[in-house]
């Protein structure tokens, strides 16, 4: 499962880098709409906006919040069915 999501975070950071490398290639031509100088990429709010947010995201999708534990417990039975000991163990993975 987590395989899965590896690969999935990795097609999404490939196609976000693609993204803004267009966005960037595209906003070195100067560009006129009806005789006025649209301006370039960095006097888009939104873009910067919408940069942010996808940086905070990437951040928070790779800082993973530690690792997982696992908890095992083994219980132990005479042959009555009385409970002679409990082991609980925490590994982390």
């Amino acid at each position: 499962m987590k395989k899965l999501l590896f690969n999935g975070t990795r097609s999404l950071m490939t196609l976000a880098f693609l993204m803004i490398l267009n966005t960037v290639a595209f906003a070195q031509e100067k560009v006129n709409v009806n005789g006025h100088d649209v301006g370039t990429w960095f006097k888009n709010n939104w873009l910067w906006v919408a940069g942010i947010v996808v940086l905070l995201l990437l951040i928070i999708l790779f800082s993973g919040g530690g690792g997982s534990r696992r908890k095992t417990t083994t219980v132990v039975k005479d042959n009555y069915g009385d409970v002679k000991r409990v082991t609980t163990m925490e590994e982390e993975d």
